[in-house]
């Protein structure tokens, strides 16, 4: 079924996008949305035991609830979240009508807004970003999307991430949206879908897309796209994402690209734009006041069923939150050979990008993981951070022969026994133990 694109409920600003600090961005437009408001956050009395600096949140689709959301006031403090009750709990005809286009791939972002239409139009009316980008089927805690548990829980993925250690001194990284939460009982998982998802993910040609909307920091929840998702895991891949971000509030400081002392911006998640190339929208004064509910924050219905081991597997080799940071902090990309060889000829100056290449080289189940982590594990005779990571990469190896024959190396040339070996050195004696577990 194809819905008409209604021009004047859904138009596309001419505003251009800078993208230069959005790397895990290909495109994005920028979106003026004269909507229903049908589908929308909402403000929700807090749990009994809530914490009186949480807001809690709820996002609704026609009433039924998406995601439950107990919002930190602190963009240092993880957010909770829990599942809600499933789409299938509120109509939405909308979605099915652009499923064709979302399985058709998008070559132009641009080109999918007049099939997008009709679900964006169930948003409230204001501005907002779209963005194209690949997103991990993992919920930043090391764990398959789908896997989430229905009750409220924190999560690292919806907060600024703290690095301090050996090579990060009190850093805060901020996250991309690259995770997802469910929207769909498990229940609703077929097999037969996912394997065909998996033959489209391996021809040539436009890729299928997920469609997700934005809740905070490294996370959005997903609309469409679980059994894409499902088979993106499956593969050892990301999944091609279409994510609608709401303009959250405003900024005064100066932009950099500004002369002027003082340049107002609209702020939707990692995306900052200037007020002046809105077109001249009435922007709403307070976008962060939204309608007020006299219902409790729910909690979730998604787990009414067990999900197959292999996906449950194949979500833990994704990066977790703290993983992603170290990539970003690191400001690398996916590593050549050579820039490999450099960083480990001399691994001391080169620690930061090193720990970022293990944990991307792991998330695409790259062939040079293992000599890359045996040559990180290998580095000097003190515990750091670097040697650590590369223990616990090696770990998961399991039934490796060389990786076999470094731990037993290792286990030989320890001086001391292990009850009065150093709290760090009983850590790498742990992790090396697990390899056999």
């Amino acid at each position: 079924m194809k819905m008409p694109w209604n021009q004047e409920a859904v138009r596309v600003l001419p505003a251009k996008l800078d993208l230069a600090q959005q790397p895990w961005c290909r495109e994005a437009l920028l979106l003026h949305i004269r909507g229903t408001g049908v589908l929308r956050w909402e403000r929700r009395l807090p749990p009994m035991k809530a914490d009186p600096y949480e807001t809690p949140l709820c996002l609704t689709l026609r009433g039924a609830p998406l995601l439950s959301w107990l919002a930190a006031v602190c963009e240092t403090s993880e957010s909770w979240l829990c599942t809600g009750w499933g789409l299938d709990t509120a109509e939405c005809p909308e979605l099915d009508a652009l499923r064709e286009t979302l399985n058709g791939g998008c070559t132009q972002l641009e080109e999918a807004v007049p099939a997008l239409s009709p679900l964006l139009e169930l948003l409230p009316e204001g501005v907002y970003v779209l963005a194209e980008s690949d997103a991990y089927p993992a919920d930043g805690c090391g764990q398959f999307f789908w896997g989430v548990s229905d009750c409220l829980e924190p999560n690292p993925a919806t907060a600024l991430v703290w690095l301090s250690d050996d090579d990060y001194d009190y850093n805060y990284e901020s996250i991309p949206p690259k995770f997802l939460y469910p929207s769909q009982r498990r229940s609703r998982l077929d097999m037969e879908r996912v394997d065909y998802y998996k033959e489209r993910f391996r021809e040539d040609g436009p890729l299928p897309h997920g469609l997700a909307v934005y809740v905070t920091e490294g996370m959005s929840v997903l609309l469409d796209g679980h059994h894409k998702a499902a088979a993106a895991a499956l593969l050892g891949r990301t999944l091609p994402c279409l994510t609608v971000l709401r303009l959250e509030h405003y900024q005064l400081r100066p932009l950099a690209e500004s002369r002027s002392r003082e340049k107002k911006a609209g702020c939707f998640g990692p995306f900052t734009v200037p007020i002046e190339d809105m077109n001249g929208i009435n922007l709403l004064k307070a976008p962060w006041k939204l309608t007020e509910s006299s219902i409790p924050l729910p909690e979730g219905r998604l787990a009414d069923a067990e999900l197959p081991e292999a996906l449950l597997t194949a979500g833990k080799r994704y990066p977790t939150a703290k993983g992603y940071a170290l990539v970003s902090a690191a400001e690398i990309n996916y590593p050549t050979d050579q820039e490999l060889e450099t960083w480990l000829a001399d691994p001391g100056l080169y620690r930061p990008k090193l720990r970022g290449a293990l944990v991307v080289l792991r998330d695409r189940g790259d062939s040079r993981l293992k000599d890359t982590a045996l040559r990180c594990a290998a580095v000097g005779d003190q515990y750091c951070s670097l040697k650590a990571e590369s223990f616990q990469v090696l770990a998961e190896l399991k039934g490796d022969p060389d990786v076999e024959a470094f731990f037993i190396d290792y286990f030989v040339n320890l001086e001391e026994p292990p009850s009065i070996h150093s709290s760090a050195q009983d850590y790498l004696t742990q992790i090396a133990h697990s390899f056999w577990d």
